[in-house]
């Protein structure tokens, strides 16, 4: 009995343990809610295992099965996110050209821009495209080449209409 007891004991404890290991690697979102509800099943199979008399074995392979997904969801979330924040970069630099434009009184323009990821692990704008009517400008360029750190020779102009 006290065997019994004892193995039952380290499997609640166990079973714990992997659940907040889990729980801590999760991002939050989605993801963390379905964690959620696998931690609570196989916290209720750890509770219910001398009743049901559990595979061990089994539990094992779908806990360790559980812990891998978790963490490939975890990664998949990190890479989304990051990919995420290049957008929101590329979007809040191509506006700051197009408000840049407009405070030197270049009329309509068309912005975008190219982020890549650094060796410091940031995105950094690398190249930039406008379109306006008058094509170059220098005020322009030096301002976008100053306060995003594009350089002239990643600026690509553009002359429309």
């Amino acid at each position: 009995m006290t065997g019994l007891l004892s193995g039952w004991i380290k499997a609640v404890c166990g079973a714990a343990v992997v659940c907040a290991a889990a729980m801590a690697l999760c991002p939050e979102g989605k993801v963390r809610r379905v964690l959620k509800l696998v931690c609570g099943a196989v916290m209720a199979a750890a509770l219910l295992s001398p009743v049901v008399e559990l595979d061990f074995d089994a539990y094992s392979e779908a806990l360790a099965r559980y812990g891998e997904e978790a963490r490939r969801t975890a990664e998949g979330a990190r890479e989304e996110a990051r990919e995420l924040n290049r957008a929101v970069i590329e979007t809040e630099c191509a506006a700051y050209i197009l408000d840049k434009a407009e405070a030197l009184g270049l009329g309509q323009c068309e912005a975008s821009v190219r982020a890549e990821w650094s060796a410091e692990g940031f995105w950094v704008p690398r190249e930039c495209t406008i379109s306006r009517a008058g094509g170059f400008d220098r005020a322009l360029s030096a301002a976008v080449e100053a306060d995003l750190g594009i350089p002239a020779e990643c600026q690509n102009w553009e002359a429309e209409g």
